[in-house]
């Protein structure tokens, strides 16, 4: 048996995009470093594909010793098939050049019963085409299937007690959707092999299929001429318009001409960049600012969001709040104090959380976040957790201003914002000498995988570190905030 040319995933890319297949296929060296986000989301697909073997236990793990080594995984799985196994784990299949590697291969009643296994709640175009390839490569390896299922996650299980298997997955059968798409199969494997075969690189224009379905990991190298200060970075309208644009020969904001068919909202950012100059409507500041009063509390949370519950009462994908980050003024003159909380690891971290809350937030005062929704969501949320609290929680949450408005509603508007209002670009237009790049936790994606695998550490010196990250990125989220507040009042103050 011949090496196979492709694979599941590289079947897939081809469809998304012919040149970012001959690129992996032959200059893999040249694909983008891969975000730690991406690794998490691996990482969570790996682990609800291994707890869901358990929905068939008893099975045989086909992977061979070396991972790498396809050929012989596939040979493990026709041996394991001749010997009766009647579950197999990770079972490999080859027809034509292309490598089939399956969750979960069960025999019931003499039939055989394919099944993948998706970390996702619902069941998408992808993952259809992804049953459709297995369903290909298997029955023309020579193996029937009875059926072909996608094992999802059923978002509305919610845990009380041991994690109920059957109910936590959900079983759908796309047998007939697979059936559809076999000649297509076929004929895009036959297209996929000539790409890969070609000397020479396709030529494919950037486009909105760079970011669906998935967004692609060669944007380095295509994207590498598309100018500072693009079309592409008008926020706020479909990317259709943005490629609309480019294709037209609008490279640049700075070249779009003043009449043209986009929204109010786009336009306050390409003017703001070709003037190069901030927008600042200092009554509508002003009327914000009369709203705030001292003592002020900047307040973030942060949360990390477990495919597979870990505590009673809590559903597949459930933001849990484990850290919060306060600083505290009395009066304008007053210090700048920091409060926080960051629970321990291997806990349930919701009481804690809400009881610390509200023992520091008893004193009167507005209570400042930025971009409120979270926020509000997980106070809320909490109320029916610990409903005992919910007078406590209700005063809190009457108290609750949103940092984010002045910006949101272009009462303040920085053209280096680039029409995004995350606290990121606010700081790199606003206060550009405070910054997330020196930190090790950098984001809030970030912080909660950090936090997630924190459950499982059991190097102290490594939990020590990691507490230590989380600490300092919750801390710079509020005092980011101040910095913003302040900048607010001194443009009021500027005649």
């Amino acid at each position: 048996m011949e090496k196979h040319i492709l694979s599941k995933s590289t079947f897939l890319r081809g469809l998304q995009c012919a040149k970012s297949l001959y690129l992996y296929k032959n200059f893999i060296q040249l694909r983008d470093k891969q975000s730690a986000e991406t690794t998490a989301i691996f990482n969570r697909g790996n682990n609800v594909g291994i707890l869901a073997q358990k929905l068939f236990p008893g099975g045989v793990d086909a992977t061979p010793a070396k991972r790498s080594d396809n050929i012989l995984a596939v040979e493990k799985t026709q041996q394991l098939i001749e010997s009766g196994a009647e579950v197999i784990y990770e079972a490999a299949f080859q027809h034509n050049g292309v490598l089939a590697i399956l969750d979960i291969l069960v025999k019931k009643n003499n039939e055989w019963y394919a099944y993948e296994v998706k970390s996702s709640t619902k069941i998408s175009k992808t993952y259809l085409l992804d049953a459709a390839l297995q369903y290909w490569v298997i029955t023309n390896y020579g193996l029937p299937l009875a059926d072909i299922s996608l094992i999802i996650i059923n978002n509305q299980y919610t845990r009380d007690g041991n994690l109920e298997l059957d109910k936590f997955f959900a079983v759908k059968t796309v047998k007939q959707e697979a059936l559809q798409q076999q000649e297509m199969i076929e004929e895009k494997v036959y297209q996929s092999k000539l790409v890969i075969a070609n000397p020479e690189q396709p030529k494919v224009a950037i486009g909105e299929h760079c970011f669906i379905p998935y967004h692609c990991d060669f944007m380095g190298v295509c994207w590498k001429n598309v100018p500072v200060n693009s079309v592409f970075e008008i926020t706020g309208i479909p990317k259709s318009e943005q490629f609309a644009l480019y294709n037209a020969g609008y490279k640049t904001i700075s070249e779009i001409p003043f009449k043209n068919n986009l929204g109010a909202n786009a336009n306050a950012h390409v003017q703001a960049v070709q003037t190069d100059e901030e927008k600042i409507d200092k009554t509508a500041i002003s009327t914000f600012l009369s709203k705030i009063n001292y003592p002020l509390f900047f307040m973030d949370f942060e949360t990390f969001m477990p495919a597979i519950p870990i505590y009673n009462k809590t559903k597949p994908y459930q933001h849990i709040p484990f850290q919060f980050s306060l600083h505290y003024k009395k009066d304008k003159e007053s210090e700048l104090q920091h409060f926080y909380f960051l629970a321990e690891q291997g806990l349930d971290p919701r009481k804690a959380f809400i009881e610390n809350l509200l023992k520091h937030t008893e004193t009167e005062g507005s209570i400042l976040v930025y971009d409120a929704l979270m926020e509000r969501n997980i106070l809320n949320g909490l109320k029916k957790d610990f409903p005992a609290h919910t007078p406590e929680i209700d005063l809190r949450l009457n108290r609750i201003i949103d940092l984010m408005i002045p910006f949101q509603n272009k009462s303040y508007y920085h053209p280096a914002m680039k029409n995004s209002f995350s606290i990121k670009n606010l700081l790199h237009a606003l206060v550009p000498d405070l910054s997330y790049s020196d930190l090790m936790i950098s984001s809030g994606s970030i912080a909660m995988t950090a936090y997630e695998h924190l459950q499982k550490e059991t190097d102290l010196l490594k939990i020590i570190e990691v507490r230590e990250h989380l600490h300092e990125y919750c801390k710079l989220d509020t005092l980011s905030m101040v910095k913003i507040f302040e900048k607010l009042e001194e443009v009021v103050k500027e005649k």
